[in-house]
């Protein structure tokens, strides 16, 4: 059994189905009972609601479970208190493996919400469970909540510079890698860079066009129009603080691994952006 945190999001919603058609059994720990169901339907075998930094909440869910999948809470001030409540849990349930869903260089200060991983990170090696970090690009996945309006408009918007370069990664690859390092030996107490080859908002922005068969432009959208809406949908005011400092690093440096890992576990060349919006668009 398999333990997999954090299962009501993106990540978890991208991994069970992978960890279920794979034969491993899921137990997917949600924050709300309400979407115990939805989970289920995606090939848990077992759901538990709790929240993370509730240690009795998270010894209950880790009982019996020969490994953990940890996804942790996006953005959150609690990130490291949240880590050591976990970890503490896996060490005293026996947990024979531990894989920590991590992100792309933790090791960059300016940006907290890596910065507060570096060390879960550490926490993790330090803790003698059998780990391994993944260490994950941002997900194409995350302009589809905007692709409806990006056809209709021709306009691509993100908050950073159209020509940061960002190594964005297909979240299906990811759970296809992160399925291999479940149920195959030789990755344990090892950091691994997921992501796929670099491009820029111009580049996706080009390849729209082509794939979709109509003018498609980039555009940087004003970052304080961008956080007016992250408080008018309601996100928390750490997140806001984050995101206010993630866009300009952006705009600066960009955000850059390197594919080669990534094709290495998946024994093929990580998914590129057109492959990907060709496969959205159809």
């Amino acid at each position: 059994m398999i333990l997999v945190t954090c299962a009501g999001g993106k990540t978890g919603r991208a991994v069970i189905p992978a960890f279920a058609e794979a034969g491993l059994r899921v137990r997917a720990m949600v924050s709300r009972p309400e979407s115990e169901a939805a989970i289920k339907g995606l090939g848990a075998a077992e759901t538990d609601s709790g929240q993370l930094n509730d240690p009795d909440a998270v010894a209950a869910a880790m009982a019996g479970v020969d490994a953990v999948y940890y996804i942790a809470p996006n953005m959150t001030p609690y990130e490291r208190a949240i880590g050591d409540i976990v970890i503490a849990a896996a060490e005293a349930a026996g947990v024979k493996r531990f894989v920590f869903h991590s992100t792309l260089h933790t090791q960059l200060e300016a940006l907290p919400h890596h910065w507060a991983r570096h060390f879960v990170e550490q926490a993790l090696i330090e803790s003698g469970l059998d780990f391994t970090i993944l260490q994950c690009g941002s997900y194409m996945q995350n302009m589809l909540p905007g692709w409806k309006k990006m056809t209709e408009t021709g306009v691509h918007a993100m908050a950073y510079d159209i020509d940061a370069p960002m190594s964005l990664v297909d979240l299906d690859d990811i759970a296809a890698a992160a399925t291999k390092i479940l149920t195959e030996d030789g990755y344990e107490n090892g950091i691994f860079e997921l992501c796929g080859p670099a491009i820029t908002l111009r580049g996706k922005a080009e390849i729209l066009s082509r794939v979709l068969g109509k003018p498609v432009r980039a555009e940087k959208e004003p970052l304080d129009a961008f956080l007016d809406h992250a408080r008018a949908i309601g996100l928390s005011d750490f997140t806001i603080d984050v995101m206010a400092k993630m866009f300009p690093y952006y705009d600066a440096h960009g955000l850059v691994g390197n594919p080669k890992i990534l094709g290495w576990i998946l024994g093929r060349e990580p998914t590129d952006f057109e492959a990907f919006a060709r496969r959205i668009a159809s």
